[in-house]
Protein backbone atom coordinates (compact mmCIF):
# COMPACT_ATOMS: atom_id res chain seq x y z
CA UNK A 1 0.00 0.00 0.00
CA UNK A 2 2.96 2.56 0.70
CA UNK A 3 4.47 2.18 -2.83
CA UNK A 4 0.92 2.33 -4.20
CA UNK A 5 0.59 6.07 -2.15
CA UNK A 6 4.35 7.26 -3.45
CA UNK A 7 3.49 5.75 -7.31
CA UNK A 8 0.25 8.12 -7.11
CA UNK A 9 2.29 11.16 -5.34
CA UNK A 10 4.68 11.05 -7.84
CA UNK A 11 2.55 11.91 -10.65
CA UNK A 12 0.82 14.19 -8.97
CA UNK A 13 3.79 16.42 -8.84
CA UNK A 14 3.22 18.16 -12.38
CA UNK A 15 5.00 18.65 -15.53
CA UNK A 16 8.94 18.69 -15.08
CA UNK A 17 11.03 21.56 -16.38
CA UNK A 18 11.63 19.98 -19.45
CA UNK A 19 8.40 19.08 -20.90
CA UNK A 20 7.82 23.00 -19.90
CA UNK A 21 10.70 24.31 -21.64
CA UNK A 22 9.15 21.84 -24.99
CA UNK A 23 6.02 23.02 -24.31
CA UNK A 24 6.69 26.79 -24.23
CA UNK A 25 8.82 26.37 -27.32
CA UNK A 26 6.46 24.27 -29.40
CA UNK A 27 3.58 27.06 -28.72
CA UNK A 28 5.87 30.21 -29.46
CA UNK A 29 6.76 28.56 -32.63
CA UNK A 30 3.24 27.81 -33.34
CA UNK A 31 2.59 31.40 -32.67
CA UNK A 32 5.38 32.93 -34.77
CA UNK A 33 3.76 30.67 -37.66
CA UNK A 34 0.21 32.37 -36.69
CA UNK A 35 1.64 36.01 -36.64
CA UNK A 36 3.28 35.27 -40.30
CA UNK A 37 0.37 34.12 -41.54
CA UNK A 38 -1.72 37.01 -40.22
CA UNK A 39 0.82 39.39 -41.77
CA UNK A 40 0.30 38.03 -44.95
CA UNK A 41 -3.24 38.41 -44.96
CA UNK A 42 -3.38 41.62 -44.05
CA UNK A 43 -1.37 42.89 -46.89
CA UNK A 44 -2.84 40.83 -49.13
CA UNK A 45 -6.16 42.32 -47.89
CA UNK A 46 -4.77 45.67 -48.56
CA UNK A 47 -3.67 45.33 -51.35
CA UNK A 48 -7.03 44.15 -52.99
CA UNK A 49 -9.18 46.87 -51.21
CA UNK A 50 -6.74 49.16 -53.57
CA UNK A 51 -7.51 47.59 -56.42
CA UNK A 52 -10.85 47.36 -55.86
CA UNK A 53 -11.33 51.37 -55.26
CA UNK A 54 -9.34 51.68 -58.35
CA UNK A 55 -11.53 49.62 -60.61
CA UNK A 56 -14.91 51.36 -59.05
CA UNK A 57 -13.01 54.78 -59.93
CA UNK A 58 -11.95 53.46 -63.74
CA UNK A 59 -15.69 52.01 -63.89
CA UNK A 60 -17.12 55.48 -62.45
CA UNK A 61 -15.06 57.64 -65.15
CA UNK A 62 -16.31 55.09 -68.17
CA UNK A 63 -19.80 55.81 -67.06
CA UNK A 64 -19.33 59.44 -67.35
CA UNK A 65 -17.01 59.01 -70.24
CA UNK A 66 -19.92 56.82 -72.29
CA UNK A 67 -22.86 59.55 -70.94
CA UNK A 68 -20.78 62.24 -72.45
CA UNK A 69 -21.08 59.88 -76.19
CA UNK A 70 -24.77 60.14 -76.03
CA UNK A 71 -26.36 61.91 -78.87
CA UNK A 72 -27.34 65.24 -77.41
CA UNK A 73 -24.53 65.41 -74.50
CA UNK A 74 -22.23 67.64 -74.43
CA UNK A 75 -19.80 66.90 -71.37
CA UNK A 76 -16.76 68.56 -71.57
CA UNK A 77 -14.01 65.46 -70.61
CA UNK A 78 -11.68 68.02 -69.17
CA UNK A 79 -13.12 68.72 -66.52
CA UNK A 80 -12.95 65.28 -65.33
CA UNK A 81 -9.36 66.11 -65.08
CA UNK A 82 -9.53 68.38 -62.95
CA UNK A 83 -12.36 67.06 -60.32
CA UNK A 84 -12.14 64.62 -57.80
CA UNK A 85 -12.55 60.91 -59.19
CA UNK A 86 -14.43 60.02 -55.76
CA UNK A 87 -17.29 62.47 -56.47
CA UNK A 88 -17.82 60.19 -59.23
CA UNK A 89 -18.95 57.15 -56.90
CA UNK A 90 -22.02 56.81 -55.13
CA UNK A 91 -20.10 55.91 -51.65
CA UNK A 92 -16.78 56.83 -51.27
CA UNK A 93 -14.56 54.47 -49.44
CA UNK A 94 -14.55 54.11 -45.64
CA UNK A 95 -10.92 55.15 -45.23
CA UNK A 96 -11.20 58.14 -47.09
CA UNK A 97 -9.68 61.17 -45.52
CA UNK A 98 -11.01 63.82 -47.55
CA UNK A 99 -9.79 66.81 -50.01
CA UNK A 100 -6.68 68.09 -48.52
CA UNK A 101 -4.31 70.54 -49.94
CA UNK A 102 0.06 68.89 -50.22
CA UNK A 103 -1.26 66.23 -47.48
CA UNK A 104 1.64 65.17 -45.14
CA UNK A 105 1.69 61.44 -44.33
CA UNK A 106 0.36 62.41 -40.91
CA UNK A 107 -2.79 63.98 -42.70
CA UNK A 108 -3.84 61.19 -44.53
CA UNK A 109 -3.09 58.55 -42.03
CA UNK A 110 -2.04 54.78 -42.74
CA UNK A 111 -4.38 52.62 -44.66
CA UNK A 112 -6.18 55.73 -46.15
CA UNK A 113 -7.29 57.75 -49.59
CA UNK A 114 -7.04 61.46 -50.13
CA UNK A 115 -7.50 63.81 -52.97
CA UNK A 116 -4.67 66.61 -52.87
CA UNK A 117 -6.73 69.72 -54.38
CA UNK A 118 -2.84 71.19 -55.22
CA UNK A 119 -1.93 68.68 -58.10
CA UNK A 120 -5.39 67.26 -58.42
CA UNK A 121 -4.07 63.57 -57.76
CA UNK A 122 -5.76 60.50 -55.67
CA UNK A 123 -2.88 59.76 -53.02
CA UNK A 124 -3.25 55.98 -51.23
CA UNK A 125 -0.80 56.02 -47.75
CA UNK A 126 0.54 52.41 -47.41
CA UNK A 127 0.03 50.37 -44.33
CA UNK A 128 2.00 47.81 -45.25
CA UNK A 129 4.57 48.51 -47.82
CA UNK A 130 5.23 44.99 -48.69
CA UNK A 131 1.78 44.50 -49.76
CA UNK A 132 2.77 46.40 -52.89
CA UNK A 133 6.61 45.22 -54.05
CA UNK A 134 6.69 47.80 -57.08
CA UNK A 135 6.10 50.81 -53.99
CA UNK A 136 8.69 53.22 -54.48
CA UNK A 137 7.81 54.85 -51.18
CA UNK A 138 4.49 54.77 -49.02
CA UNK A 139 2.10 56.81 -51.18
CA UNK A 140 0.47 55.46 -54.43
CA UNK A 141 -0.85 58.53 -56.26
CA UNK A 142 -3.39 58.13 -59.81
CA UNK A 143 -4.36 60.94 -61.57
CA UNK A 144 -7.36 61.31 -64.39
CA UNK A 145 -5.80 61.81 -67.69
CA UNK A 146 -7.48 63.25 -70.86
CA UNK A 147 -6.92 61.45 -73.83
CA UNK A 148 -7.30 62.64 -77.27
CA UNK A 149 -7.10 60.97 -80.57
CA UNK A 150 -4.82 63.08 -83.00
CA UNK A 151 -7.00 64.68 -86.14
CA UNK A 152 -7.23 62.66 -89.19
CA UNK A 153 -6.91 64.54 -92.35
CA UNK A 154 -9.29 62.22 -94.07
CA UNK A 155 -11.67 63.34 -91.25
CA UNK A 156 -14.53 65.52 -92.00
CA UNK A 157 -14.24 68.97 -90.80
CA UNK A 158 -17.28 68.52 -88.55
CA UNK A 159 -16.44 65.57 -87.27
CA UNK A 160 -15.78 65.80 -83.52
CA UNK A 161 -12.38 64.84 -81.69
CA UNK A 162 -11.98 61.42 -79.97
CA UNK A 163 -11.64 62.44 -76.06
CA UNK A 164 -11.59 59.46 -73.25
CA UNK A 165 -10.20 59.64 -69.93
CA UNK A 166 -8.19 57.27 -67.87
CA UNK A 167 -7.34 56.46 -64.10
CA UNK A 168 -3.32 55.69 -64.16
CA UNK A 169 -0.95 55.45 -60.93
CA UNK A 170 1.79 58.03 -61.30
CA UNK A 171 5.25 57.89 -59.66
CA UNK A 172 5.38 60.03 -56.47
CA UNK A 173 8.01 61.71 -55.69
CA UNK A 174 9.37 60.66 -52.28
CA UNK A 175 8.10 63.11 -49.44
Amino acid sequence: MASLITFVSAKQRGASLLEFAVSVAVIGVLMGLLLQRIWYYQGEAEQKAVQMTVANVRTALEIKVAEAKLPGRSIDLTILAEENPFNLLKDKPVNYAGELFSPTDSDIGAGNWCFDRTNKSVIYLLNNRNSFEDAQSKRLKFKVKLFRLPHSPAKPSGTPELESVAFEQVKDEPS
